[in-house]
């Protein structure tokens, strides 16, 4: 974070399939999301996203937002990271069925050294930098943040970045249309059947 403030951070662009990332960075938080109760989706893409970006940014944003998202969601909830292209756009998104913020709590975040008040324990609460790192490297990129929260109901932050390699039509025509909070309710559907499965 000092090194983008002080404009010292280079982004180091290449080409992969956004896919690559969304599977490592589900498989390393997995585990800690096994261990707090959740269930951790990654939502299949159809066809391959080729992207130019800086890869060991985009693997920041998504693991900042993974981690946020399993800190934020009590046992037994769900947390899902997507992919979609939007004409030229890269649309992110991490949602999960955690507490909430209230609308004022929302816009606060995303500012350095903020955060919300509602992580599992303090102990789990760090210096409120993850979702300001995340803007920051989507701003780089030349893209944007947003977050969407409803307090009970849970939270979908949501990064539009364009570094596609050639326009892909208008696979989404908004980050709202991901179906990100009906993915996050069959996720918890299907864990709440293995379990009384087993």
């Amino acid at each position: 974070m000092s090194k983008i403030e002080a404009d010292r951070y280079e982004l180091a662009p290449e080409e992969f399939d956004i896919a690559e990332v969304l599977s490592v960075t589900a498989k390393m938080m997995r585990l800690q999301a096994e261990e707090a109760g959740l269930t951790l989706s990654v939502d299949p893409l159809d066809d391959p996203i080729q992207v130019t970006a800086d890869r060991k940014a985009l693997r920041q944003i998504l693991l900042n937002l993974l981690s946020n998202a399993v800190k934020f969601t009590p046992s037994g909830g769900a947390v899902v990271v997507m992919a979609r292209s939007l004409g030229s756009n890269l649309v992110l998104a991490v949602g999960d069925s955690g507490v909430g913020l209230d609308p004022e709590e929302a816009d606060r975040l995303g500012q350095p050294y903020r955060q919300a008040n509602n992580a599992r324990d303090i102990d789990n609460r760090g210096t409120g930098l993850g979702l300001s790192l995340v803007r920051a490297l989507s701003e780089l990129h030349g893209g944007t943040m947003s977050i969407a929260s409803r307090k009970g109901v849970g939270t979908t932050v949501t990064v539009t970045l364009p570094i596609l390699k050639e326009a892909m039509g208008e696979v989404v025509s908004s980050a709202d249309d991901m179906g990100v909070r009906a993915q996050i309710e069959r996720a918890q559907a299907a864990s709440k059947s293995l379990a009384s499965a087993g």
